[in-house]
């Protein structure tokens, strides 16, 4: 919801920007970190923002409160599926090939499939945004 949200803002920004001059007043690498910011905020914090940003437009406000509900509640109907396969299914005593979950190599493996999932989800956001700005600062 956080790229897909800064997607559209963006689309809507670069092909219809007098339209949406008054929600953007950095229209450069600082104002797609703003709004990267606003959706990361909105989907897993408090709705805050950059400043800069007309966070008070019906745009925002719409736009933050979609993002809001679809990526809070929308997620919970996974973990609850996967609770409900699994309180239905047979108890199978352990064999030669089952996969053993209570080991630190296992935790090991799952953390950095985790961990190169998401960098590769949100490093080009965060190449076009956070790391350009810095580039073009110094």
């Amino acid at each position: 919801m956080i790229l897909s949200g800064t997607a559209i803002t963006s689309y809507l920004y670069s092909r219809h920007p007098e339209t949406y001059s008054g929600w953007l007043n950095n229209p450069g690498y600082h104002g797609f970190s703003e709004m990267l910011y606003e959706f990361t905020s909105s989907s897993a914090n408090n709705g805050s923002g950059f400043e800069g940003l007309g966070d008070n437009t019906p745009f925002w406000n719409i736009a933050c409160g979609i993002v809001m509900l679809l990526a809070r509640y929308l997620p919970i109907i996974g973990p609850v599926a996967i609770a409900g396969l699994l309180a239905s299914k047979k108890y199978i005593p352990e064999g030669a090939g089952t996969l053993k979950t209570d080991t630190g190599t296992f935790g090991f493996v799952v953390f950095v499939v985790i961990l190169i999932v998401a960098a590769l989800s949100f490093f080009p956001a965060l190449a076009l945004g956070p790391i350009a700005e810095y580039f073009t600062i110094y």
